[in-house]
């Protein structure tokens, strides 16, 4: 095996490891932050319990020793966000602050869910973009291209966070971030099934799907080229996924088992292979069977 080839693989392997450690980090701190709002939640619900407590008697032999209630608190080296950071408020109080810590939420969220779907194209520019350094054209390093997506999820986070926050401020949506009035949740659950049978949500996954047609017909040399490029991938992949990030809001965007049944989809809809034969087949049912459930679900919504 030639250095060349040894060095090709390195560099594959540094993109891939690259991306799933910057995606396994934000995992990470999702998982955390999940965590320390259902001990919070915990927090709230006993404290409400003591508030109901009537007569003092009943209220010492209901309470637990000193010792019982410390080994109940969960130790500081047990989370790695610190103890003051940024939990939802647990009312409609929600302030301008809220709304920053809110797009930083969601984009961390985003760049976990949706880094890994991007790595055969960014290895596609990757290889592009070696066999220009080797003919001594301009070489343009592969994670200006990375960037530019996350730039696309980075202008989505802003504006989900933007319609996001004033569903709190009138209470449509609860603490954890998950719609608490049907009327909302049949809404968006019917766009988004509406959304998955359009020729739109077609034509940015044929995009998604298909790295080396965008790197060869969309080249730009330099580094503002592969962040433009980066970026044009990244709002087709927006665009092809805008509204299932919006069920979020009826599923709950902190329901961690359902964002990560999510990314999973998204894996498989943007990077399960198929044969050439039945590549339309597989688009229509991946588009069509999820958009029919969605309307199903908005109606069922709907109606109770």
């Amino acid at each position: 095996m030639s250095s060349q080839e040894n060095l090709s693989k390195i560099q594959k392997n540094t993109v891939v490891s690259g991306i799933i450690a910057i995606s396994l980090a934000s995992w990470y701190f999702l998982f955390t932050m999940n965590s320390n709002m259902a001990h919070m939640n915990m927090g709230t619900s006993s404290s409400e319990m003591k508030m109901d407590m009537k007569p003092k008697s009943e209220m010492k032999m209901d309470m637990k020793p000193k010792s019982e209630m410390k080994m109940d608190m969960k130790p500081k080296s047990e989370t790695w966000l610190p103890d003051t950071y940024w939990m939802p408020p647990m009312d409609n109080n929600w302030r301008t602050n809220d709304f920053y810590q809110l797009v930083v939420m969601w984009i961390i969220m985003m760049i976990a869910m949706m880094s890994p779907s991007i790595i055969p194209t960014v290895l596609m520019f990757a290889t592009v973009n070696k066999a220009k350094q080797k003919n001594n054209l301009q070489y343009t390093p592969t994670y200006i291209f990375y960037f530019g997506y996350l730039i696309a999820w980075v202008i989505f986070s802003i504006a989900i966070s933007i319609i996001q926050y004033p569903l709190h401020q009138v209470s449509l949506i609860n603490p954890m971030m998950s719609s608490i009035n049907n009327s909302l949740s049949a809404l968006v659950l019917i766009i988004a099934g509406i959304y998955q049978l359009t020729p739109y949500k077609n034509a940015c996954l044929d995009k998604c799907r298909s790295p080396l047609s965008l790197v060869m017909s969309n080249w730009k040399d330099g580094n503002v080229g592969a962040l433009r490029m980066g970026l044009g991938h990244g709002f087709y992949c927006v665009f092809c996924c805008w509204f299932l990030m919006a069920i979020l809001l009826v599923a709950g965007v902190m329901n961690l088992y359902f964002v990560v049944a999510l990314t999973i989809f998204v894996l498989l809809e943007k990077l399960i292979l198929t044969p050439e034969s039945f590549e339309n087949t597989f688009q229509k049912l991946i588009t069509i069977v999820p958009g029919i459930v969605f309307i199903v679900g908005g109606i069922y919504y709907l109606f109770n």
